[in-house]
């Protein structure tokens, strides 16, 4: 399997892009954190020497800062690099710049999930009690749903809403119905006017979607 085809079975492909080399991503995942090491370095080097000069003369002062700076981007290095490396192919997108494509189980993909679905809960369920109605679900994805779509829907609320309170977990709405689609409807509402276009660039999905064109279809 070739680098592109391995892409778009197990990473998040997004259209337009190329994936590099296995060698130019060696390359750049030595480079990359080194300069970024290093800028920051001479930031946390300036910043400890301020704080550290008025200290009595007994304490070696450039050792200090230079062990301790050394700890902090060794730490920032591995918190932000190691994954990199492990669980990703750099591609070059279709506007010229170089991204990483991580792996669709990977453990940073699972936290950009768990991040859009706490953005999610949070824009659906407006007062924040952990509960929604059929009326704020619908609120978001009805209004380019048929009326036998909106049963459905109903019916779906209804099973999940076993004491008949009128209200169900907002978590466990998100799973019960077609969460890409509530997503794509809630980036339509929140960012189509500042961005001024329908189609949004949807890491939960992996790809390119169209919020007109995307069916809003129950499973």
């Amino acid at each position: 399997m070739n680098r592109l085809d391995e892409l778009k079975a197990h990473y998040r492909y997004k259209k337009g892009d190329k994936p590099v080399s296995k060698w130019f991503q060696r390359i750049y995942n030595i480079i990359v954190p080194l300069i970024f090491c290093a800028i920051l370095g001479i930031m946390i080097y300036l910043c400890l020497w301020a704080i550290l000069f008025f200290l009595p003369p007994k304490y070696p002062l450039a050792a200090t800062i230079f062990l301790t700076s050394i700890v902090a981007i060794l730490l920032i290095r591995n918190a932000f690099f190691n994954e990199s490396w492990k669980n990703s192919i750099l591609v070059k997108n279709a506007n010229g710049s170089y991204e990483f494509r991580f792996r669709k189980k990977s453990a940073i993909e699972a936290k950009r999930k768990k991040m859009m679905k706490k953005m999610i809960t949070k824009i659906v369920d407006r007062d924040g009690d952990g509960k929604v109605t059929f009326e704020e679900i619908l609120r978001f994805v009805g209004e380019e749903i048929t009326k036998e779509e909106e049963e459905k829907l109903r019916l779906k609320f209804e099973r999940l809403d076993v004491d008949k309170d009128e209200f169900v977990n907002a978590e466990d709405a998100l799973r019960a119905f077609d969460q890409d689609t509530i997503i794509c409807k809630v980036c339509s509402k929140e960012f189509e006017p500042e961005m001024g276009t329908k189609e949004f660039d949807y890491e939960i999905c992996g790809k390119t979607e169209d919020c007109k064109n995307k069916l809003w279809k129950l499973k």
